[in-house]
């Protein structure tokens, strides 16, 4: 795993997912649709500690202006959710794969004006702020190439499989900006593919997460990144909160 992974390394089959099946894609995009709004507050509150409040992610997605918040905080929710439309009709025309073209598609609506480059892998070094770790750059495009392939043929839990898209694209850093955005798309997007419920870092959680995390880039030990996603899971999916999902659900 270390090797195909660039480093990456877990206990695999070893963790508990409850997380909820639905087994038919258009039935999980339609859940990432009805609740796009908290999935994106939650996400950019999180993995960039943005401003923005739920009321004001609201009202960026419905497409009026906001008063209060910079230009830049107001680009990044609105790029994040263009990435996740995008997502939805990757997924809608069966057309979504765990590849680095499919995550520079989705990295050129997230990351645009916002990366120093956006949809393209980054071919000059970068650095994660307070980590020794370095992300490669030299094969940069090949590793992540790799990588997903890897993923997605030799992790046959799709949970972990998920997971493991979102982690090992944080940490690799394919692009200049905008990657644990991009790799949250891409990790639902496995998610939905195979007919299980989104899920996203709840905001309440972002000091735990990026502690974590942190820990995480400098060791390549995903062990414990898993437990917190299995937590995370947990919280959102409660027994109430599935019979709301079912509820919300056209189809059911």
């Amino acid at each position: 795993m270390k090797q195909h992974l660039n480093g990456i390394y877990w206990k695999s089959n070893s963790f508990k997912f409850e997380l909820p099946y639905i087994g038919d894609t258009l039935k999980s995009c339609c859940i990432f649709r009805k609740n796009i709004v908290e999935i994106t507050w939650n996400s950019m509150r999180s993995l960039e500690n943005n401003p923005t409040t739920l009321p004001q992610t609201a009202t960026i997605l419905s497409g009026q202006s906001v008063g209060g918040i910079s230009i830049f905080d107001l680009m990044q929710v609105k790029n994040y959710a263009d990435g996740a439309k995008l997502l939805l009709a990757l997924l809608q025309q069966k057309k979504f794969d765990l590849s680095t073209s499919t995550a520079c598609a989705i990295h050129k609506f997230v990351g645009k004006e916002d990366a120093l480059e956006w949809g393209v892998i980054r071919n000059k070094d970068v650095s994660l702020h307070n980590i020794s770790f370095v992300p490669p750059t030299q094969n940069l495009s090949r590793i992540i190439e790799d990588g997903l392939k890897y993923l997605k043929t030799e992790i046959h839990n799709p949970v972990e499989r998920a997971i493991g898209v979102f982690l090992f694209l944080a940490r690799n850093q394919p692009f200049y900006d905008a990657n644990k955005r991009t790799a949250s798309l891409m990790m639902n997007g496995s998610l939905m593919n195979d007919g299980y419920f989104p899920i996203t870092v709840l905001n309440k959680n972002s000091e735990q997460f990026h502690e974590k995390l942190g820990q995480f880039y400098e060791s390549g030990n995903a062990n414990p990144m898993f437990e917190f996603f299995s937590m995370t899971i947990n919280e959102l999916y409660t027994k109430k909160q599935r019979t709301d999902f079912q509820k919300r659900d056209p189809e059911k």
